[in-house]
C-alpha cells in the first residue's frame, strides 16, 4: 500500500515543473518522509480547479461524515479494483486528482525474518510522479485517497507481502485522468500496474519508516544502504 511519501522540492520548484501557482501556499510542507497517518496536505492537480495546484489532506473523509472522529476507516488508499463499489469511495470515482510527490516508500519482507525492510521507489530520471486518486469535500476541506493497483514486476520483488503499488500516471495517462467527462470503463482502463518499471528506481533506505516513534523526516532517510 502507499502510506508514506517524500515531497522535498520547494513550492517554487513544483510550480515551474506543472506550470501552475499554488493556490494555497501557506498548507505546502517539503518533506523527506511524510507519513499518511498524520494527515498531511498535499499537492495536487484536480477535476475540481484546472488552472492551478490545490492542497489536500491526505485520508479521505465522506462529505455526509458529521464528525472527524467518528471515521474509523482507513481511507488512505483506496483499492482500484473497489473503487466502483466500495461504499467510502463508489460516490467520488469522478472526483479525480494526481498527488505530487517524489517517491514513496514500501515495506519488503525478506525470507525468514520477521522485521521488514524500508525500500524507496523514484522515478529514475529525478523529478516528480503523479499519483492517481479520488477526493471528497468535506466541511471545505478536501480529502483524498491514493489509489492502488497490483504491483508492476518491479514493485512485487520490493512490496513482495502485499504486492501492491501506487497507481502512477504520467504523460497521455495523467492527461486522461483528469478529462471531465472520463467514463467508468475508461477510468478503470487506466488503473493498471505503472507499465514502464525501466523508468522507476527502488532500493532499500534506513529502517524505522513506517515506525511513528522514529523521526525519519531526515534527508538520511532517502539515502540508499
Amino acid at each position: 500500500m502507499c502510506y508514506h511519501v517524500s515531497l522535498n522540492k520547494d513550492i517554487k520548484v513544483v510550480e515551474k515543473e506543472f506550470g501552475k501557482k499554488v493556490d494555497a501556499p501557506e498548507l505546502f510542507q517539503t518533506g523527506y518522509h511524510l507519513n499518511g497517518f498524520a494527515q498531511p496536505y498535499l499537492p495536487v492537480l484536480s477535476t475540481q480547479d484546472a488552472t492551478s495546484i490545490s492542497m489536500y489532506r491526505w485520508k479521505l473523509l465522506p462529505h455526509w461524515l458529521k464528525s472527524e472522529s467518528d471515521w474509523k476507516a482507513n481511507t488512505l488508499n483506496a483499492k482500484g479494483e473497489e473503487l466502483f463499489e466500495k461504499g467510502a469511495y463508489k460516490t467520488y470515482w469522478q472526483n479525480r486528482c494526481l498527488v505530487i510527490c517524489n517517491g514513496f516508500f514500501e515495506p519488503h519482507h525478506p525470507s525468514g525474518q520477521k522485521k521488514a525492510q524500508s525500500y524507496y521507489v523514484k522515478p529514475k530520471a529525478g523529478g516528480f510522479f503523479t499519483l492517481g486518486a479520488v477526493y471528497s469535500v468535506w466541511k471545505d476541506i478536501p480529502t483524498f485517497s491514493i489509489i492502488t493497483v497490483a504491483a508492476s514486476p518491479l514493485l512485487e520483488e520490493i512490496h513482495n507481502e502485499k504486492k501492491r503499488m501506487p497507481l502512477i500516471l504520467d504523460g497521455d495517462r495523467a492527461d486522461a485522468w483528469l478529462l471531465p467527462d472520463l467514463s467508468k470503463t475508461e477510468m478503470a482502463g487506466l488503473m493498471t500496474p505503472y507499465p514502464e518499471d525501466d523508468r522507476l528506481e527502488g532500493f532499500r533506505v534506513m529502517d524505522g519508516v513506517t515506525n511513528s516513534r522514529i523521526d525519519t523526516n531526515i534527508p538520511e532517510v532517502l539515502e540508499a544502504l
